[in-house]
């Protein structure tokens, strides 16, 4: 088991050649120093600091580090990765030619999280922010990091890092926010044992924070309310109530990420025995994802010629659709029979654009009654989608027979089956259909537009 260690606890042989190193250090003779702390690091991995020299070294030994490595060339981590204990080691020749290389310090990163050395894992994050001053995706990654382990006035840190080059990232900003309160509370050893409700003033006070989640609560009130939250968390860290309820309100402010450790630390908490929490989890883990997305968008639509931020989106939008259908397929193995499971299932294939692979779940969640007329529109667009216009329009058209009020998901049915009929160049029976929606909703998306035009 390898732990990170101080340089008093350098075995004799091992604190000698640190000497060395550092002797060549002070001499400048910096590739020296590389071969001597490479050998150190050989026989002790969990020496950080030694570790941290090397690179400093590296670097001046490098003329040209950090050039030959792309911001976008990252999170290509090796998934058949199997021994993180030689990774760690082995992974230094590839640091040595380019100690800023994103791909081998992510790689440094993910095998040092699989052996649960959380601060060399920072450091290769660290790493790679430095190489790369404007990195934003990987100092969101060590941001969300120093969360996970509870380091929040390095995560605040690291979202001032983040909002020095753009003020307006939303995550940002209320990261650092929270982060900053949350280290504030470990300052003043809010997590100190002892019963909460000893600590507030009177019982009243105990009242109002035990009504306020029945009520609307304003900002300040919610970030009021997670103070008082937190005490209690920190004096109790195992109850489940509490663990939800602060759950609740980093969902009603919008901190899905956060949102989702405590719903997911609340689901664990439970034994497992309460599936509707898991289920909380993973829709703010979503929310979490996609509000990454909204914001590279954000960027695009003000910006449509970046292409760092073109490249970014693309990328995320990939790797989000594969970790949502991967949690979507393991939940409908675990539990075949569950309609919804199937239906999260299959609308998680389409969105991931694996519109052949979205057909069976949906088919097998449209037997429920209840998920019927979803499943059926989702079909008709995965048929769409694959250019089968005859079973779409027919598969939309049963849908709509279903549907006796007017509401939006028939709306929607008969715009898509009026767009199908546009595509296979029947317009009598495109009109038909806009016509249904043009005399109850005037202003539904360009209805109105294809209507009149046929009247023209």
């Amino acid at each position: 088991m390898i732990t990170i260690i101080n340089e008093r606890q350098l075995e004799p042989a091992e604190a000698s050649l640190w000497i060395k190193a550092q002797q060549a250090v002070a001499a400048k003779n910096y590739k020296y120093a590389v071969s001597i702390l490479k050998t150190l690091i050989k026989r002790a991995p969990g020496f950080l600091d030694g570790r941290k020299v090397l690179r400093a070294c590296e670097v001046k030994s490098t003329p040209d580090a950090g050039r030959r490595s792309s911001l976008f060339g990252g999170m290509r981590i090796s998934t058949t990765r199997r021994d993180p204990a030689t990774t760690i080691v082995t992974i230094e020749d590839d640091l040595e030619k380019d100690p800023y290389s994103v791909t081998a310090n992510e790689t440094l990163f993910a095998a040092a999280t699989d052996l649960n050395l959380p601060d060399l894992a920072a450091f290769a994050l660290e790493t790679i922010c430095q190489g790369q001053p404007n990195a934003k995706k990987h100092m969101h990654l060590l941001a969300n990091h120093y969360i996970k382990n509870e380091q929040y006035a390095q995560a605040a840190e690291t979202y001032r890092r983040i909002l020095n080059i753009d003020r307006t990232d939303p995550i940002a900003q209320r990261g650092e926010k929270d982060c900053a309160a949350r280290a504030t509370m470990k300052q003043g050893n809010w997590e100190g044992k002892g019963d909460f409700r000893t600590k507030l003033k009177n019982k009243t006070a105990t009242t109002d924070l035990e009504n306020a989640d029945k009520m609307g609560l304003t900002r300040a009130e919610m970030e009021q309310r997670l103070a008082q939250l937190s005490e209690q968390y920190a004096a109790d860290q195992t109850n489940l109530q509490i663990v939800k309820d602060i759950a609740s309100i980093y969902e009603q402010m919008e901190d899905y990420a956060n949102s989702y450790s405590f719903y997911a630390y609340a689901f664990q908490l439970s034994g497992g025995a309460d599936l509707s929490i898991n289920d909380k989890a993973m829709e703010m883990q979503e929310k979490a994802m996609q509000a990454e997305i909204t914001y590279y968008e954000q960027v695009l639509a003000a910006d449509p010629n970046n292409e760092e931020a073109k490249a970014t989106l693309a990328a995320r939008k990939k790797e989000i659709a594969a970790s949502i259908v991967a949690d979507a397929k393991a939940r409908v193995d675990a539990n075949p029979t569950d309609a919804q499971l199937q239906f999260k299932y299959g609308q998680a294939l389409f969105d991931a654009e694996q519109y052949t692979e979205a057909i069976a779940p949906l088919q097998r969640a449209r037997t429920n009654p209840n998920l019927r007329i979803k499943s059926m529109l989702m079909l008709g667009k995965c048929y769409a989608a694959k250019n089968m216009t005859d079973m779409a329009i027919r598969q939309l058209e049963d849908a709509d027979k279903e549907i006796v009020a007017m509401d939006d998901t028939k709306k929607e049915i008969l715009y898509m089956i009026g767009c199908l009929y546009e595509k296979a160049g029947n317009k009598e029976k495109a009109l038909e259909n806009f016509k249904v929606i043009y005399e109850v909703d005037y202003g539904y998306l360009d209805v109105a537009q294809k209507v009149e035009a046929a009247y023209s």
